[in-house]
């Protein structure tokens, strides 16, 4: 009789859990704002800072990750349904991380922050009704500037070019599960 009741409580709690589901999904998955949406376009970003060609790595990058994960696919402006329109609003650095040198009081930088901020949205093309929008995406990467012992600035700006391909496909791929989840 109690296993019996054990039985009971157990379908019904169950029931309860199925039905009462808060809809989770994983990211990057679903129809996004606008079910059946097929075809969308992604041109070179707008860039209003002093980065050059930033505007066309960000938005090559939305491109890759559409096309390597999505269902839809990726047209020119004037085939496509919806078109992502971004803008580079900001690159910042942040030194985070200091070599202090003895001999001189002096301290060198080894480590910097790279932030870039986006303001990115998805606008359907006949109505320009706004399907998704982000006006302050911020994210950021640390990246080695120098060896204290041995600096070299070619090598900082090679770390902080490598930081910067990192941020524009990691935020892509943010961007592409965000839109797809309509979060």
């Amino acid at each position: 009789m109690i296993g019996r009741n054990f039985q009971r409580i157990l379908l019904v709690s169950v029931m309860f859990f199925c039905l009462a589901a808060c809809g989770y999904h994983f990211s990057g998955e679903g129809e996004g704002p606008k079910p059946g949406l097929r075809c969308i376009a992604i041109p070179v970003f707008e860039n209003k800072t002093s980065e050059p060609n930033a505007g066309a790595l960000f938005a090559g990058a939305l491109r890759e990750e559409f096309m390597r994960k999505g269902t839809m696919r990726v047209v020119p402006v004037d085939d496509a349904e919806a078109v992502f329109k971004g803008t580079i609003k900001s690159i910042s650095v942040v030194p985070i991380a200091h070599f202090a040198v003895s001999v001189v009081s002096q301290r060198f930088t080894v480590e910097n922050e790279l932030f870039i901020t986006l303001d990115i949205l998805c606008e359907d093309k006949k109505t320009h009704k706004v399907l998704w929008h982000d006006p302050g995406f911020t994210f950021f990467k640390v990246y080695t500037v120098n060896n204290a012992l041995n600096p070299d600035p070619i090598s900082g700006f090679e770390n902080r070019e490598d930081a910067l391909r990192f941020l524009s496909q990691e935020m892509s791929t943010r961007i592409h599960d965000r839109f797809l989840s309509n979060f």
